[in-house]
Parts: C-alpha cells; structure tokens; sequence
C-alpha cells in the first residue's frame, strides 16, 4: 500500500494528478501483480518457497529505488509532455510506459503471494484455512500501511522517501525470510521430506505443483472475477459517496480505504475461523446474498446519518475525523466484510485439504486483474449509469448470483428466505433514495454532469428578497462561485494582474471555476489570446450557465479551453505568457496542495516571458497561518520579488494575492495607474476598487521574503496538503478576530519595497495611510478614519 500511494503521487508529477493517472497507475500495479501470480503459480521450478519470497522481496525493493531515476528521466522526454485525458492518442504510450516501469516489482511483489502460500499450506494442516489466516494478516498490514502513509509517512518521510522506506522494509523481509528458510532447510533435512511433492531433483526443497487434471469448476472462475471486480469498483463508488459530504482530504480518502482494507481482513478471519463447519458453495451464496442487502442498507444509513449535508460532526481535527471513520465503518464495513469471504472460499472449495499453488494463483490473479477492470469502469463509465445507478447494478447482480446459487444446490427455502429479505431492503432503499433532496432552499437544479470528479453541478439560486444569482459547484458543497455576490471579487482577480503588468498579450487563468474572473480579460483589448485551463470537463460546461457574468468565456473568439492538470499543462505545452493566474483553489483538497508547491511555481516561472507575472489568489478563510506562510515561503523561494495584494479585506471571507515578477513594479509605469472601469452587472455599480491609481494602490500590502529555514510547500514533502485540513478542522482559519490578530502581527510591518511608488501623487503612496484604510476595511479600530484620496 505504502507503493501504491508513493507511486500514485510520483506520476502524478509525470502525468499530472489526475483521476486518469491515478487509474492507469493503479491497472499497472494490480495488473503486474497478476502477472506475477500467474507465473508463480506455474513455476516449476527447485527453490524452496520462503527463500525463493525473499528473493522476489529483495527484487521489488531494489526495483523500487530505480523508480524515481526513471519517472525524472521521463518527466524530460516526449513522455512527460503526453497531453493528459482519456482520449488522448497518447494514452496508451502512457499506459505501456507506466506498466513497464512498474513491472519488475508488480510482478515480483505478485509472486509472493503464491510462495507464501505454498509456505503456508503444511501437509499437517488444512491449507486453506491457513492460507485465510495469511491473507487475513497480508491485507491488515496492508491496512496498517494505509494510515502510516496518509497520516505520517507522505509528509514527515516524503513522498518519494516512503517508497524508499518501503523498499527498505521489503528488502529486510526477504533477507528475513531467506534466513529462515535456509535454517528449516538445515533442520530438517530431507528426511522432513516427502517424495510425493518432490518435482526433479529430490535432494531439494520445491514448490509443489498442482495436479493437471484436476481444474477449478468454471462457476468459481466467474464468481472470484466478479467479486474482485465489484468490489474495486464498490471502493471508487463509495469515495464517490463520501466525498457528497466530506471535505474531501487526503485523511478522509484514507478512512475510506482504512475501513475497505480492515472488511477484507474480516472477511477473510471470519473464513479461517469457520474453516471446514460450512459448504463452501453455500456460505459464498450466503456472502453475495448478504453483500448485497448490505449494498442496499449502507445508502439508506448514509442517507439517514448525514441527509447530504456537510459533515462537520466534531470540534475538532481528531473528533471530526473519528466522526468520519465511524460514518464510513458503518456504511462500508458490514457489506464489504460480506464480499470479502468470497475469494478465500474459493480456495477452500478447490481443493478440501490441500490447497494446489497454481489454483491459488489463478484464482487470486483473475481477482485482480478483474479487480483492476472494476476500478477502471467505476471511474471511466460511471456517468452512464450515475451513482445510484451503478449501486443498483452491482446490487441486482449479487442478489441474482444468490438465488442462482441455492436454487442450484436446491436451498430453496434459503433462496427464498433471500428473496424476502432483499425485497425488504430494496423497498426500504427505495423509499429512502426517492427522499433524497441535495438542494438547499431557494435553489433550482439546472443540470447535473456525474464526472470522474463527481457531481457538477449548476444551481439557479432565490434569496429571500427575490433576488436570483446562478453558481456552479462540485459534490454538492463546493462552490466555484455565483453571479452575484462572488462576481465582483472574481472581476478583480482578473483585472488586478493584467493592470499591473500594464502589457499584457498573453495571459493563461489556471482553473475555471465560474469563468468570471477569467471573462475579466475579455474587455482587454490589448490581449491576443486568453487561454483558460481546468481540470474538470463538465465544469467548462457549467460556465454556460453563467454566460451573463462571465462574457460568454466558453465560445468567445480569443479564448481558448485547455481541459488539462494545469501544472501539467505549463510543463508540457511550452508556451510563453506574459500573465499567468492561479484562482482559488481549497487547500485541504487531496492532491490540490500541489499547486502551491515550489516545483508549480517553477513551473511558472519558466512559462513566463521576461518581465512577465505570476499571480496565485488565496482564500485565507480556507488555510491556518501556517499554510499561507509555507504557501508565501515556497512562491518567494522562485520569485525574486513577490507582493500581496487585497481583493476582498474582510473579516470573513479575506482573499489575497501573492504577485511574483523578476524586479519590482513601477507602479507608475503600469495600466494600473490609470485605473479600470468595472461594473458589477447585477447592480451597476462602480467597482470603487478598480477606481484610479490611488483606489488600487491602496490595496498594496508589502513584500514577502521568503524565512530563512521554514518549511517550504514541495512534491516531495507537500505539507498544505496534510496541515490546511487540521487547521480546518481545528477551526484555525485566519478569519475573523485570527484574521485581525494576524494582520497586526505579520502584514502590517512586511517591507514595502517591492512596489515602487514614484510619480505617484496622493495619500496612497504614503505606507501609513494604506495601513490605516486596511485596517478599517478589517473592522480594526483606528485611531481616526483615513481621509479618502
């Protein structure tokens, strides 16, 4: 696990963090790991089972310290530039690349399972019942991987270092094992051995092989591959679940995949503990028929437990997490538990006391390679069924799976017994989903898009003073933004940048959002091309919602869409720009924290032309002190001169800017010295901001160096990510009284050299007069109110 989620994030770097890269990385890991039990299944070799699963340890762990080396030197050639998407005519150079670079250690990592099953199956004792106690014990550790990663390893060891720590643990296992083989080997002896399971030379310890004319029934082949398909493709479904509701970080994904993780183990104890009392057959009809009304039963607890509204049980960090993982324990353990059964049951019914390697290969390599192909249909087709949907399917096929089961072993009265229970279920599902309400007073539902990043939505919103906006928003609690109370901050964060550069022809928005502070560029005259790159396609779609307020951004004739990771984008088109800005984006998202990373900011820099400018936009109500400092420390660590601007100074809701240029601005020799007309189009009022030079001037904060020895925001070490949602969570947010307290204590004293005020007339050239209008628009007492310039 801990590879997995390594891996996950260094392609990312590659490919760009994308649920597409996410997906191929995840095929090529199971992918190659079925290969490796399929290999090793066949092997027929004369190596004793735990020396040869040492062997293939050390291997995945020496391949494992190469895979950096390989993913840097790709991130230079054709195959970092591969433009993102999943019909990209690149993709399956991706996909073949991604495999082969995974391969070496997938598949070693695959045929240890076979060896130690092998290892695990004495002539003394039912091997099955062993081999669930193994699995059981694998898929904890696996489990215990999980949290170690999310919860400390990725931020505290590093990204790329918690491979290498992983390498170091699979590494030392294999000596381990080779160790203890070679002793039992010594101890032994041969007369330990019996000349039945010897294959060739008898004088060495083998992995006994099955015999060719015993075959598995096909109904297990098909059952096993279902299994493994419906429940990676249940793990996608159930995320998608959850993230309706929680604010969707990394530590939340990881709860989802912690309680999966622990069903399985269950799963599979239950099975080592009941050993031989059950049919195989008919305690896995038992665990489809039960997986099934579990399905049925989680959504309707899901729906009753949080009503699809923001999770914010807690008061803080840890209680809101443990809140979490008690709602995900709930919801996903009893059905997965259920499913988990199947595959260590198909291992007891193949074989009643001696379990073959290769079946248990074959069957463990179907699973997963079927496993691989759920995953990759929950993320890619799910639109076409829709959430709800895809759990009716799965839902439907497992009960059909049950009746089929024991009507065939002729329990017709189980069948029935089923059939009554389920009827119950699926009634009582219904009845509650036919309930469900994701709109808030006042609001009409345009259009819902079901993406690979959820729901988009657009949303036609009534105030109770008849006033009507439109916004667009993801999963339900995300809003990009609207056309009325947002649109005048959202003009600013477009106008601001391009007034300071004052020469603008190119300019790129990184993210979309509601289109409206990118349609800010579209009066520009000046510019020759405006290009705006979002990660999500449904969202461009969305923004024709709010034409009105956006300009018709979509479809206006200068502006070009770029569905693209935006780092990715600036990494690989090689274009030029002279503005380049970053909208808000929430920092305790998983994976967004690489957007304010060091190696983003580079990124942008090298897209910029010389005298060129880079805007990042913070929403300092989302981030703790902490975070915007590392965000702060990380851009200045690129950028030789970096400003902070006010776009909205409010207690509230305060955003800012961070503008990096080579030397500082001459704010006189800038568009912004003659200031811009902008109109609030819902109001028609004068944005008093944009006014004149001494209305934007005002404005200006002071300059941001970076502190010599604080932490910095990087790929390897992408601290944003795990620290903006504790400060969340522990209600840390620089708002309010914190906001207020933090100005006095840090803004108000940063150097004011990175704007050169010459040629400028009036109070606003005068630092203290700034100061003491920014405190007043803070609600912080002054001593007598600013005179208006």
């Amino acid at each position: 696990m801990i590879y997995e989620i390594s891996w996950s994030r260094q392609f990312g770097n590659v490919f760009g963090h994308t649920v597409y890269t996410s997906a191929l990385v995840l095929s090529s890991f199971l992918g190659g790991m079925a290969i490796g039990y399929w290999l090793a299944g066949r092997y027929r070799g004369q190596w004793q089972p735990l020396m040869a699963y040492g062997i293939l340890e050390i291997v995945a762990g020496t391949w494992t310290l190469i895979v950096p080396f390989l993913l840097h030197a790709a991130a230079t050639t054709v195959i970092g530039s591969l433009e993102p998407g999943p019909l990209s005519s690149y993709v399956a150079l991706r996909v073949i690349f991604s495999f082969l670079v995974l391969l070496p250690a997938t598949v070693s990592l695959g045929a240890t399972w076979p060896l130690m099953a092998a290892f695990l199956s004495p002539r003394n004792a039912p091997a099955p019942q062993w081999l669930s106690w193994g699995y059981a014990t694998n898929t904890a550790g696996a489990m215990l991987g999980s949290v170690l990663a999310t919860a400390f390893l990725l931020v505290n060891v590093g990204v790329t270092l918690s491979s290498y720590l992983a390498a170091g643990v699979s590494i030392a296992c294999g000596l381990l094992a080779i160790l203890v083989g070679f002793a039992g080997q010594t101890e032994s002896g041969r007369e330990n051995i019996d000349s039945q399971d010897l294959v060739g030379d008898p004088g060495k310890v083998m992995i006994r092989t099955a015999d060719l004319s015993e075959t598995i029934p096909l109904r297990w082949w098909l059952l096993v591959g279902f299994s493994g398909f419906s429940i990676l493709a249940l793990e996608v479904l159930y995320m998608r679940l959850f993230s309706l509701v929680f604010h969707n970080s990394t530590y939340t994904f990881g709860a989802v995949v912690t309680v999966f993780l622990l069903a399985l183990a269950l799963g599979s104890t239950i099975i080592g503990f009941l050993g031989n009392r059950l049919a195989p057959a008919t305690l896995a009809a038992w665990s489809c028929g039960l997986g099934a009304v579990g399905i049925m039963l989680s959504i309707a607890i899901f729906k009753r437990w949080t009503n699809f509204q923001y999770f914010s049980e807690g008061t803080s960090f840890e209680t809101y997490l443990l809140a979490a993982f008690k709602l995900v324990f709930w919801v996903v353990l009893p059905p997965i538990t259920a499913l988990g059964m199947i595959l260590p049951l198909a291992w007891r019914a193949i074989e009643p006391k001696v379990a073959r390697e290769s079946q248990i290969a074959g069957l463990t390599a179907v699973s997963t390679i079927a496993g691989a192909l759920g995953s990759l249909t929950a993320s890619f087709l799910l639109p076409l069924l829709g959430l709800w949907g895809s759990f009716i399917a799965l839902t439907a096929l497992y009960l059909l799976l049950c009746f089929g089961m024991l009507i065939g072993r002729g329990a017709i009265s189980q069948a029935l017994a089923f059939a009554i229970v389920a009827t119950v279920a699926l009634e009582f599902n219904w009845s509650t989903m036919r309930k469900v309400n994701t709109l808030e007073p006042g609001e009409t539902l345009l259009q819902r898009w079901e993406s690979a990043y959820g729901w988009i939505d657009a949303i036609e919103f009534t105030d109770s003073r008849g006033f009507s906006s439109r916004t667009t928003r993801q999963n339900l609690h995300y809003g990009f933004g609207n056309s009325r109370t947002s649109v005048q901050r959202d003009y600013r964060q477009g106008h601001l940048p391009l007034l300071l550069h004052g020469k603008a022809q190119d300019v790129a928005f990184l993210g979309l959002g509601t289109g409206q502070t990118a349609a800010a560029a579209v009066p520009h005259e000046e510019l020759k091309s405006i290009v705006v790159v979002e990660l999500i396609p449904e969202a461009v779609l969305a923004a024709r919602y709010l034409s009105e307020t956006n300009r018709g951004l979509i479809d206006a004739p200068r502006v070009e869409i770029q569905v693209n990771d935006a780092r990715r984008f600036l990494s690989g088109s090689g274009r030029q720009f002279d503005v380049i800005v970053s909208d808000l984006f929430v920092p305790w998202e998983s994976h967004t924290g690489y957007l304010y990373t060091v190696e983003h900011y580079r990124a942008s820099q090298r897209s910029l032309r010389p005298g060129g400018l880079f805007c990042q936009w913070l929403a300092l109500y989302q981030m703790g002190p902490a975070d915007f400092e590392a965000i702060a420390n990380s851009m200045a660590s690129v950028f030789p001169n970096v400003t902070l601007w006010w776009v909205r100074p409010n207690t509230n809701s305060p955003v800012l800017g961070l503008i990096g240029t080579e030397k500082p601005i001459v704010f006189a020799q800038t568009a912004a010295a003659q200031g811009w007309l902008e109109h609030n189009p819902h109001t028609g009022e004068h944005d008093t901001l944009l006014a004149d030079e001494q209305a934007i001037l005002s404005y200006y904060i002071g300059d941001w160096h970076p502190v010599r020895g604080a932490k910095l925001n990087t790929d390897e070490h992408p601290i944003v990510e795990f620290s903006a949602p504790i400060a969340h969570g522990n209600n840390r947010k620089l708002r309010g009284p914190p906001m207020q307290d933090y100005f006095e204590r840090v803004l108000a004293s940063l150097p004011q050299r990175g704007v050169d005020v010459t040629g400028v007339t009036g109070p606003a050239r005068d630092h203290a007069w700034r100061l003491t209008q920014q405190r007043q628009l803070l609600g912080i007492e002054v001593a007598s109110p600013p005179t208006k310039p």
